[in-house]
């Protein structure tokens, strides 16, 4: 029988794509972890994990695995939280779905800033890809979500909110010169980038093939860590959302390009249409939204391009 404990370690190992890194992150023994992967793989017959000097990648099967594992973890949170409220043991938090590039440049943040602004009102964190977000919006496991370009679909309402430019990433030593790229010249190097499904992915393509290029992804990944983690050796360079490797270019470990032509995405508001609740929950849910664009445009600085 699979255990939460072996899905938990499971989907740390695909995040991290390291099993050293997960191990750590787990506050558990490497041979501890390596045991619950095998009996994992064991149990379901199948390899989850393709093994690399570079670390470990999903399988298709192991892929499958974490999408329902991520899914799995999300109805036992909220399945906790909405028991502990019908029986009077606690409110239930606010749940905001948010992308990865997103976490990495104002999570810890926003979280602080909640924590001080209404005390009385929990909030969690999601994150996702952008479609993912939708896709847990229609399940009703999170309340609202920054996602970028999202579609409209029935019961939902999507409102934009900003465009964000997105620039070529890469390590210094192998960049341009300048401040600008051509696309021809960024779709020549070794590029990571996340799978088909991805705003950042979709939207290249889509570049390259309206000016008659094409598009080829060396690294295909949907983890923000391990893109980062490539740019950082040096082995690719990445069309990617400035909020994932904020830190990296302030520091310099990285630089950025902009495209020529220029590429960019709409961030949205997402919402279920019939969300209903207290007044005090919709008020702290209108000081979140305001909150994070506050944020988000101050940080994306040059990246912004239109209100």
């Amino acid at each position: 029988m699979l255990t939460l404990r072996q899905l938990t370690y499971f989907a740390k190992v695909v995040e991290t794509r390291n099993i050293t890194r997960a191990a750590e992150q787990l506050h558990v023994a490497q041979p501890a972890l390596g045991t619950q992967l095998r009996q994992l793989e064991a149990h379901l017959g199948v390899p989850l994990l393709h093994r690399h000097s570079r670390g470990v990648d999903a399988t298709p099967a192991g892929q499958l695995l974490y999408q329902r594992t991520q899914d799995m973890l999300a109805l036992l949170e909220r399945t906790e939280s909405d028991v502990r409220q019908l029986h009077g043991t606690g409110s239930r938090p606010l749940t905001l779905g948010l992308t990865a590039s997103l976490v990495h440049l104002i999570g810890a943040d926003l979280m602080a800033w909640a924590a001080t602004a209404s005390p009385g009102q929990a909030l969690k964190l999601r994150e996702e890809p952008s479609f993912l977000l939708v896709d847990a919006l229609e399940r009703q496991e999170i309340d609202l979500a920054l996602a970028y370009c999202a579609p409209m679909r029935p019961g939902l309402t999507v409102d934009p909110l900003l465009v964000e430019e997105i620039p070529l990433v890469m390590r210094a030593d192998g960049a341009p010169p300048g401040d600008t790229v051509s696309l021809e010249h960024a779709l020549t190097f070794e590029l990571a980038m996340g799978g088909e499904r991805d705003v950042g992915r979709r939207l290249l393509a889509d570049a390259a093939a309206s000016h008659g290029l094409h598009c080829r992804v060396a690294y295909e990944t949907q983890s923000i860590a391990g893109i980062r983690d490539l740019l950082l050796r040096g082995w690719a360079a990445s069309v990617i959302p400035y909020g994932s490797v904020a830190r990296e270019l302030d520091t310099g470990e990285l630089v950025a390009r902009r495209l020529v032509p220029s590429m960019s995405m709409t961030l949205c508001l997402v919402q279920r249409r019939a969300d209903t609740g207290p007044d005090s929950a919709r008020g702290f849910r209108d000081a979140l939204v305001a909150q994070c664009l506050g944020m988000i445009r101050e940080r994306l600085g040059r990246f912004v391009l239109s209100p």
